[in-house]
């Protein structure tokens, strides 16, 4: 029989407990869960967010009409369309620097041909205002419709 030494045996049994310790340890950490683990949020994920508040009171609120284009043509043979809105501030709060944009919109590609900015700066509660294009570029031989678009500020 052969004789091992103390030191020999403290030695293999120190790597074997240091083996089983290593399975034990990452055994949990081998297999794959079914779910997901959630998320916890951190202060990162929420630093873009804003809530935005509009202000309490009377605001404007607006409608539009506008007239279906017509075609003119020019002596030299272009076409130029006419286009006329009527837009209202149906809100109960005055409205400032109002931006009505007049679009006319191909009907074929739905693109917009053309457009005309009117700038308001007061616009009442109630107030109907009436505006005509006059001079919309087209072409003559393409069929347009038109669009009204309006932004505001809140006094």
């Amino acid at each position: 029989m052969e004789k091992h030494s103390l030191p020999g045996r403290i030695f293999a049994t120190l790597i074997l407990l240091g083996c089983l310790f290593g399975a034990a340890v990452t055994a949990g950490c081998m297999g794959t869960s079914a779910e997901p683990e959630p998320q916890v949020p951190t202060s990162e994920a929420t630093l873009g967010a804003h809530t935005i508040y509009s202000p309490a009171g009377p605001k404007p609120s607006f409608s539009a009409s506008v007239t279906t284009p017509e075609r003119h043509m020019r002596t030299d043979g272009s076409c130029y369309w006419i286009v006329t809105g009527k837009v209202t501030n149906d809100g109960d709060g005055p409205a400032r620097n109002a931006v009505i944009r007049f679009m006319l919109v191909d009907d074929e590609s739905n693109m917009i041909r053309a457009t005309e900015t009117i700038l308001a700066p007061r616009f009442q509660a109630g107030e109907t205002k009436i505006f005509t294009i006059d001079a919309f570029p087209g072409d003559c031989d393409r069929q347009y419709h038109a669009e009204i678009d309006v932004t505001h500020d809140i006094p």
